[in-house]
């Protein structure tokens, strides 16, 4: 379209050109030259809405292509960590005993050290973040200091650092950012001490008090558009009966811990289905528009791009996906989850705080060996005997 309309505009240009000759030019040069211009903007008018479309594409297929990437870092990964897929890994063998009651010491980096006792993979896992992002970053004083949080669950939005971390990738790659994704781009970008810039850090637009600790806020540069499955770094089965380790919390965005115990890499082994069975999604559809014009990716209007774990990436509608299952009745097979989803802060993200939705791909009924897209839900009701 856009090649058509410069084919349009130079004929028109030619003819005015060939008019013009053995005139007075004065008289009628601006008149005409008026015309043409007025006929290319008139064309580039309708060529806009393909042009916008076309960029719209290209930058999809710059999302599937990271999250194709991605996906062959994970199998490498696999390949040289025992088919485990990638994560926080960190366990007890990390660390060196301290003090009279038997606490492990992990090293921060910068000469600084973070404690917890054995088997707090939570923990660890908190602590290992920062190590990698203090290392990345070498942010180990003040102002701007990364440190050990015991506040947030890393893996919601950053599971993607120990992978980059272990192919040599950086703390703000764009590799983890889709290219829609123009607000996290420009996180990536941003002072990282314009404190009130991201997320969470303006009270008057957070939704949610806890977002305000600086250790939330000040690692928003390195958070990725992407978010993995729950499975990919818990059990997949219940534990103690009918409870499992991990549960959706009151919204969409929370998670209710049941064992601190219970966090760490998966086995790529487990997954039933891999062409089936969704690793990463974006969280927001972007292609409706950005922040709050956005769609979160469980609205039932959204389609979201998805990594598969046998290393597809395509864009999925949500309304085609499986709705999930919900982990605090995972004995009735009828049972779904429906959240609210809060927004972290309404300057970026939309506020589904009144609508309740499924929450597919995070809660996959059957964790690793359950099925997203393609096919029925499994049926676990043998989970439970």
């Amino acid at each position: 379209m856009p090649h058509a309309c410069a084919q349009i505009a130079a004929q028109i240009a030619g003819r005015v050109s060939v008019r013009a000759t053995g005139r007075d030019r004065s008289a009628y040069t601006l008149v005409e030259t008026a015309a043409v211009v007025a006929v290319a903007g008139t064309l580039a008018m309708l060529a806009w809405p393909a042009i916008d479309a076309w960029r719209t594409e290209a930058r999809l297929a710059g999302l599937r292509d990271n999250l194709a990437t991605l996906g062959k870092a994970n199998a490498a990964y696999g390949a040289a960590n025992d088919g485990m897929i990638s994560g926080y890994d960190w366990g007890d063998e990390d660390g060196t005993s301290s003090g009279p009651f038997g606490n492990l010491s992990f090293d921060l980096g910068g000469g600084a050290t973070a404690s917890t006792s054995s088997g707090q993979s939570l923990e660890i896992a908190q602590i290992q973040q920062a190590a990698i992002l203090r290392r990345m970053t070498g942010r180990f004083n003040n102002p701007g200091r990364i440190w050990f949080d015991s506040g947030k669950i890393p893996h919601r939005r950053y599971s993607h650092l120990p992978l980059v971390d272990w192919f040599g990738g950086s703390a703000a790659d764009p590799l983890v950012v889709s290219p829609l994704d123009t607000h996290q781009q420009a996180f990536q970008q941003a002072d990282i001490l314009d404190f009130e810039f991201f997320p969470g850090g303006d009270t008057d637009t957070a939704a949610n008090g806890t977002w305000t600790p600086i250790q939330v806020v000040n690692r928003w540069s390195y958070a990725s558009s992407y978010q993995t499955t729950t499975y990919a770094w818990s059990p997949s089965r219940p534990y103690e009966g009918d409870a499992m380790p991990l549960e959706p919390a009151t919204d969409g965005t929370q998670l209710q811990v049941n064992d601190q115990s219970a966090f760490g890499v998966q086995p790529s082994a487990s997954v039933s289905f891999p062409a089936l069975k969704a690793h990463m999604f974006e969280e927001f559809d972007y292609t409706e528009g950005l922040g709050v014009n956005g769609r979160f990716y469980a609205d039932p209007a959204a389609s979201v791009n998805v990594l598969f774990f046998d290393g597809s990436a395509r864009l999925v509608a949500t309304e085609d996906t499986n709705p999930g299952w919900d982990p605090e009745n995972i004995c009735d097979q009828a049972a779904t989850t429906s959240l609210p989803y809060e927004p972290i802060d309404t300057r970026y993200f939309p506020d589904y705080s009144d609508a309740e939705l499924p929450q597919p791909y995070r809660w996959t009924r059957g964790g690793l060996e359950g099925i997203d897209v393609g096919a029925g839900e499994i049926n676990t009701e043998n989970w439970c005997e």
